[in-house]
């Protein structure tokens, strides 16, 4: 089975959006349109369908109205942009998604014919005072220098700090968090008494600096001002500062294939734990077995695998697990909406399975927000057994171990998903009739679960005939 994320969804509102707004057919259509008619592409990101809410209160109310229906909202959108309408599956705007950082929808991307990102919105509304200043920010944001300009200027003067930051300042506008090449280049144009200005600190930590780079040694000149960060700023911040650094470095030191700048990276993912050495542990082999997975290092990849998850995940009792996992998820539920609804936060593990509102007074928007969990013990153990499978390994003895990995996985969490890769795996051992038995309770599990059998009914004629 493959690796399963995890989605949370916040939902207030259902929205379906008007089939009179023109939409291309596909993404490549809509930029060819732009690229003649000079007017920039809007491109609509919907998230996956879903059933509607079931056994709501009595006093609930559902809107699926979106303003964005609204013909002077239709009128303004068709008159000033080419628009393509689509979902957050789809493969051709994957690219769209990561460097825009995307991860609530609807989200409403406007693009360049060039395919560049400058402006962004999300969020469903029945007021249409959003969707008509989404529109006039958009166009003023398009008038703008685009990036790629702003960025042959700063090659051209590379030493202009004004021109680095306008276009770091750019890149954030837009969502774009990786901006730690820039800020090498930013730094290389500071004084030493500009990292005793707080905002200079501060600037350098947002823009997500390499955690072996100049530019994060240079603001730990000042440590005072650093602890002042960590100490002052908002929780939300700090959890952005630091997963941007991470992101940052591991990205970089794969695409370099750099061990070195991989362990700076996973070390400083440790570091964020400060006293939980545990917890510390755990993120710095997560990001080194992330490193040496995307490098394809099959062999580091194999042997650090077997020590985190057995050491992280196989000496912890499955009713320990399931009481630190409900811990998390408590610690981990929203606030009430104050005036508007009682949310109900749910985790899933399927994209498509069904969102659920506990009881709400009035539902006017919508948003989807989308995570990776790691913090599903079951979710991880099941990757990692796949992983090995899916690198190819016929060592009985990886093999076995994965076996152990997919099994703790079912007795925490027994999903389709998770039988199913149990059953590849014991086919791959040679274990043909027990295999077929485990594809029988995926499939079983997937009528419960309400979900597709058809791919694991394939899976279990071939694990039958014998040509898996």
């Amino acid at each position: 089975m493959k690796t399963i994320l995890s989605i949370i969804a916040l939902l207030l509102s259902l929205s379906g959006f008007s089939q009179e707004l023109k939409s291309s057919k596909f993404l490549a259509t809509a930029l060819s349109l732009s690229a003649e008619t000079g007017k920039p592409v809007l491109l609509i990101i919907n998230a996956p369908k879903s059933a509607p809410p079931k056994n709501l209160p009595p006093n609930a109310k559902v809107s699926f109205k979106s303003a964005l229906d609204e013909e002077d909202v239709i009128a303004k959108i068709d008159q000033n942009f080419t628009v393509y309408k689509t979902n957050m599956m789809d493969t051709s705007i994957r690219s769209i998604i990561r460097l825009g950082n995307i991860k609530r929808f609807p989200a409403y991307v406007f693009l360049r014919p060039s395919k560049e990102i400058f402006f962004s919105d999300f969020g469903n509304s029945t007021d249409k005072k959003k969707y008509l200043l989404m529109v006039d920010h958009a166009l003023a944001a398009y008038k703008e220098k685009s990036i790629s300009e702003l960025e042959k200027d700063v090659e051209a003067d590379g030493g202009n700090i004004s021109l680095i930051k306008k276009l770091i300042d750019s890149r954030k506008k837009i969502g774009i968090t990786n901006n730690a090449d820039l800020i090498e280049k930013y730094v290389g144009n500071l004084k030493i008494a500009d990292f005793n200005n707080y905002d200079n600190i501060l600037y350098i930590f947002e823009a997500g600096p390499y955690a072996d780079g100049i530019a994060y040694k240079m603001a730990y000149t000042n440590k005072k001002l650093v602890d002042s960060f960590y100490r002052t700023e908002p929780l939300q911040k700090r959890v952005t500062v630091n997963n941007g650094i991470i992101s940052n470095t591991m990205m970089a030191a794969a695409k370099e294939k750099k061990i070195s700048r991989a362990m700076a990276g996973a070390n400083f993912a440790r570091s964020t734990w400060t006293t939980d050495y545990r917890a510390g542990e755990r993120a710095f082999n997560n990001q080194i077995l992330w490193y040496y997975n995307t490098v394809k290092d099959t062999a580091n990849y194999m042997r650090t695998a077997m020590y985190f998850y057995d050491n992280y995940y196989m000496n912890v009792s499955a009713d320990s697990i399931k009481k630190i996992e409900a811990r998390n998820h408590k610690a981990n539920m929203p606030s009430p909406l104050p005036n508007k609804t009682d949310v109900k936060m749910v985790s899933k593990e399927k994209m498509d399975s069904l969102m659920k509102v506990s009881g709400s007074k009035s539902i006017t928007q919508s948003i989807v927000a989308v995570t990776s969990s790691s913090s599903s013990y079951a979710m991880e153990l099941n990757n990692a057994a796949w992983k090995f499978y899916e690198i190819g390994t016929k060592n009985i003895n990886n093999l076995t171990k994965a076996m152990i990995w997919s099994r703790r996985s079912i007795e925490l969490n027994p999903l389709s998903g998770y039988y199913d890769t149990l059953a590849h795996i014991l086919y791959r051992m040679g274990y043909y009739e027990e295999a077929a038995k485990t594809q029988e309770t995926a499939i079983k599990k997937a009528k419960e679960e309400k979900t597709s059998i058809a791919n694991f009914e394939s899976e279990l004629k071939k694990i039958k005939a014998k040509s898996l």
